[in-house]
């Protein structure tokens, strides 16, 4: 059975675990595997029915679409793996002429072999003592040229104490982008490349907002800040049409769906889940969808429809006390707010003696192509009212 393709823009995948072993019985629409592809780590069925006699790849690996990645067989068919031109997945015993022939001193810091760009072979069981062992596989030379690598190998490689040896300079690890770094990496240059962006700086005052939070937490309703920026936004995207556009060709888009994304940080890199028809939902109901949609992507199971469509994207670094900072505009949006961290400042009161308050600052990076400076001065001036006067959103 072939990997099949789930998505219009799905190229490969990583295979990151098998939910089926050697000896399963299979059925056509069962989970097979979960593989992470551009945009999230999903579950992957089959689309044929069999009998599992051989599983064609190790968890980890990247397989292109349409790629065998494990063999099916009718039930009490004999099936027999060395008649396969296609790897095996399970230990593979090197033979003792080969080793002979093979065993030849190792150089220390030896090359990266699968620097030609050639995908490398190894059998699980190598690769788990290699990564015991805090050694990169790629370096390992297989006792085969063009071969898999095998226990043997990575046993010798350690024997030979080129594991131990220093390096001077080079790597200290060599780490394959996942394919959704490779989407970041692809958008943010994309982004960068097209898009002649401007930032503009405004300080507002969390003291309402911090009071609102406080009002539901004492109902015990729990929202988070970036909830009320994400109805907020929607909020004034109601207002301001102009930056609820995209640029396609020579037309301007303006959108009928306010969908605002929210970046979330995760282990396997940055999400962002979009919260769809923003503005037609009540504050609560915008906390809920993204509390889902957060937890989902930090448990690497976020839908990959849950992270498309957006039309304004937020993004907040305040947690890590990082006061300002200007976002790079995840396209094809015409904008993008970033949030910085509660400060808390003296400013003066109506008679013009200094207050304590709370403030941060909000950074709105543009598409100058799509809205001048102008107009996106006065929707940011208008995001910061609602900051300042949540109750505006009632």
């Amino acid at each position: 059975m072939a990997l099949p393709k789930i998505g219009v823009n799905m190229t490969e995948a990583v295979i990151a675990k098998w939910l089926v072993k050697v000896g399963d019985k299979v059925a056509d629409g069962d989970a097979i595997i979960e593989a992470e592809t551009d945009k999230s780590t999903q579950e992957i069925y089959a689309t044929e029915s069999g009998i599992v006699a051989q599983l064609l790849v190790s968890e980890g690996e990247t397989v292109e679409c349409n790629s065998d990645i494990m063999v099916l067989v009718d039930e009490g068919e004999e099936y027999d793996p060395q008649k396969e031109e296609t790897p095996v997945l399970k230990e593979e015993p090197a033979q003792e002429e080969t080793e002979k022939e093979a065993h030849t001193p190792v150089a220390p810091a030896p090359a990266r072999i699968g620097s030609s760009g050639a995908r490398v072979r190894v059998s699980p069981l190598a690769k788990k003592i290699a990564q015991e062992n805090g050694i990169d596989f790629h370096i390992i030379p297989p006792s085969v040229q063009g071969g898999r690598i095998v226990k043997n190998d990575v046993l010798r490689f350690l024997e030979s104490g080129a594991a131990c040896a220093p390096a001077a300079g080079g790597n200290l690890e060599v780490i394959p982008m996942s394919p959704i770094r490779r989407t970041i990496a692809a958008r943010m240059t994309q982004s960068t490349l097209e898009k002649p962006c401007v930032g503009l700086n405004t300080t507002a005052d969390a003291t309402a907002l911090l009071r609102l939070r406080a009002k539901y937490k004492e109902k015990g309703i729990k929202i988070s800040m970036d909830a009320i920026l994400a109805k907020i936004a929607a909020k004034a995207l109601q207002k301001h049409r102009n930056i609820n556009t995209i640029l396609e060709g020579d037309n301007f888009l303006v959108k009928r769906d306010i969908n605002v994304g929210v970046a979330v940080d995760t282990e396997k890199g940055l999400m962002v889940p979009v919260i769809k028809n923003a503005d037609k939902k009540s504050l609560l109901e915008v906390s809920e969808n993204l509390a889902g949609m957060v937890e989902d992507a930090q448990q690497s199971r976020l839908a990959a429809d849950a992270m498309t469509g957006g039309t304004f994207t937020i993004t907040n670094l305040g947690m890590f006390g990082v006061e300002e900072f200007a976002p790079i505009i995840n396209p094809p949006e015409c904008c993008i707010m970033g949030i910085g961290a509660l400060k808390k400042v003296f400013v003066p009161d109506e008679n013009g003696q200094p207050k304590l308050t709370t403030t941060f600052q909000m950074t709105l990076v543009f598409d100058h192509r799509i809205v001048d400076g102008a107009p996106a001065a006065k929707f940011l001036r208008d995001f910061r009212e609602f900051v300042e006067m949540p109750e505006l959103l009632i």
